[in-house]
C-alpha cells in the first residue's frame, strides 16, 4: 500500500495498492490500482532492483488503464527511484515517473514521493 504524491507502480495516485504475482530478491511482477478521487488507475508491471544497499535503487515498467472524469486512456510508464526502509514495514520512496499516454501520443514527466507500507 502506498500513500503520497503519485506512486512508482500505480502512477497517477494518492493512495494505491499493489500485489506481487511473482517476486524474488531482485525482481517483482505485480498488479495494482490507485486513486486520486477523480482519477483511477489499474496497472500491471515489472519492478527491477538495480542497487541493494543502504538505499535501494529500482526501475519500474508498467502498462496502465487510467479512468477519469474526462474518459479513459491507456498508458505505458517507466519509473526510476530510490527507496529506504525507515522501520520494519515502512519504506520511503522518491523518484521520477515518465508516462506515455498512447491515445494522445503525449509524454508526462512528474516526481513521486510516498510512504509504502508492506505486509
Amino acid at each position: 500500500m502506498s500513500i503520497g504524491l503519485f506512486d512508482h507502480k500505480a502512477g497517477f495516485s494518492f493512495v494505491s495498492y499493489s500485489r506481487s504475482i511473482v517476486k524474488d530478491n531482485q525482481n517483482d511482477f505485480f498488479i495494482g490500482c490507485g486513486s486520486m478521487i477523480a482519477l483511477n488507475t489499474f496497472v500491471i508491471g515489472y519492478k527491477k532492483y538495480l542497487l541493494k544497499s543502504f538505499v535501494d535503487g529500482y526501475s519500474v515498467a508498467s502498462l496502465q488503464k487510467i479512468y477519469g472524469m474526462s474518459g479513459d486512456s491507456n498508458a505505458a510508464c517507466i519509473s526510476l527511484g530510490l527507496e529506504k526502509r525507515i522501520w520494519k514495514i515502512f519504506f520511503l520512496n522518491t523518484g521520477v515517473n515518465i508516462t506515455h499516454l498512447l491515445k494522445d501520443q503525449e509524454f508526462l514527466i512528474f516526481p513521486s514521493f510516498n510512504l509504502n507500507i508492506r505486509y
